[in-house]
């Protein structure tokens, strides 16, 4: 007998998004390349406003000598926001850039307007990027910069403490500036790791997803259609009108599971108990079981429903592929405080119950089921009970108040 008050609605399940974030069409290291170039343009207009070359010809030359500066300084600047950038790269970079300001020591100092420490400005920058491109390398330059500032100072009768107080107090000034610039690049890079992090794990769910439901929908179809067949086969000769039955239920359970296995890869697979209950009758049944069914779903919240189907599915599955089961019982009253789905089979004692050793199926498992239920606050007991039955039992958490 078949007792069912189903009320709860057909639906779907929503898909997994597989789209992967836009990227935004302007580069963010392009931008903080920008910004820091920009912001290291005073290297150059600095020490060409503070210097006074003696005539024509040498106020051009020194004019290519800060380009070529600029050029270097730019290539230190790029490679310390490119990751991918090796450090014995940047290291040489950094030594291109060491040496072009060393160039513009002689006529920085020499040409320099009274009071003023144009070359120091120089070193300063050089230091600043430096210490970005490769921090340890940074602190040598600052080290060897200085001295050659407080060189020009001595030499060229300049203020020793100026030269180098501007050399290392801009070098410092410029590279903060900078580190907090390259700091937020960073943080943008480990929020976009992050997002393609978080889309693999969408995609590697939803691959999981299709294999777990398409494991359930074909799993215990197949076999049924395999035996049906061969059963027909068997029968064409000796009872034609029995086989013919048998071949219209095989294109019954094939047309089913063809619909519920496309249902499945593209995310709409029904998951209510009603659907699930009415799927396993049809199943059991075909093998040759007798069911009894006398579920309650009237007052079942969806939650609870999905919970309770993904129990019925698998140890429908169990029965037919671990047992010699000729009976299966499915009662679920839906009532009481602590409501209580129990299935049974009388297949515990047969050669293939493997499952009444507690062998969970490959599919979702009765393990991780029991873990599952156990999140929700119900409890899956599953094991062998008197007169060689098996039986599956949930006790779902107590009712709380308010709607179902």
């Amino acid at each position: 007998m078949s007792r069912m008050r189903m009320s709860s609605p057909r639906g779907a399940a929503d898909p997994m998004s597989r789209s992967r974030p836009r990227r935004s069409p302007i580069s963010p290291r392009l931008v903080v390349l920008g910004t820091l170039l920009l912001s290291y343009a005073w290297a150059l207009v600095v020490p060409l406003r503070l210097t006074r070359p003696p005539s024509a010809l040498t106020t051009a030359g020194y004019v290519v000598g800060l380009a070529v500066f600029g050029a270097a300084l730019a290539l230190v600047l790029r490679a310390a926001v490119s990751p991918g950038q090796s450090e014995r790269i940047r290291i040489r970079l950094i030594g291109l850039l060491v040496v072009v300001s060393l160039a513009l020591w002689p006529p920085s100092f020499a040409w320099a307007e009274p009071g003023h420490e144009p070359w120091a400005w120089v070193a300063g920058f050089v230091i600043g990027a430096s210490a970005l491109a490769v921090p340890r390398a940074g602190v040598v330059v600052a080290v060897g910069l200085g001295v050659m500032a407080v060189t020009g100072a001595v030499a060229f009768d300049g203020a020793v403490a100026a030269s180098l107080g501007t050399a290392i107090g801009s070098g410092v000034v410029v590279w903060l500036t900078g580190l907090v610039l390259v700091w937020l690049l960073g943080l943008l890079w480990a929020a976009e790791r992050g997002r393609d992090a978080e889309a693999g794990l969408v995609i590697a769910q939803e691959r999981l997803r299709v294999s777990r439901e398409l494991h359930d929908v074909l799993g215990s179809r197949l076999g049924i259609i395999a035996l049906k067949a061969e059963l027909a086969a068997d029968l064409a000769a000796t009872d034609p009108a029995r086989s013919a039955a048998e071949s219209d239920e095989i294109r019954a359970i094939a047309a089913a599971t063809l619909a519920e296995a496309r249902r499945a890869v593209h995310g709409e697979t029904v998951a209510d108990l009603p659907t699930q209950i009415a799927s396993a009758e049809l199943v059991l049944r075909s093998a040759g079981i007798a069911t009894t069914v006398d579920v309650d779903t009237t007052r079942v919240p969806a939650s609870v429903s999905r919970l309770l189907a993904a129990v019925v599915r698998e140890a429908v599955t169990n029965v037919l592929r671990h047992s010699d089961a000729r009976t299966v019982s499915i009662a679920f009253p839906g009532t009481g405080p602590r409501r209580t789905l129990v299935i049974v089979n009388d297949g515990a004692g047969g050669t293939r119950s493997g499952i009444a050793a507690g062998a969970p199926s490959a599919g979702t498992g009765l393990a991780s089921l029991a873990a599952r239920c156990a999140a929700s606050g119900a409890r899956l007991v599953a094991g062998p009970v008197d007169d060689g039955r098996f039986e599956v039992r949930v006790e779902l958490a107590p009712r709380t108040p308010g709607p179902p």
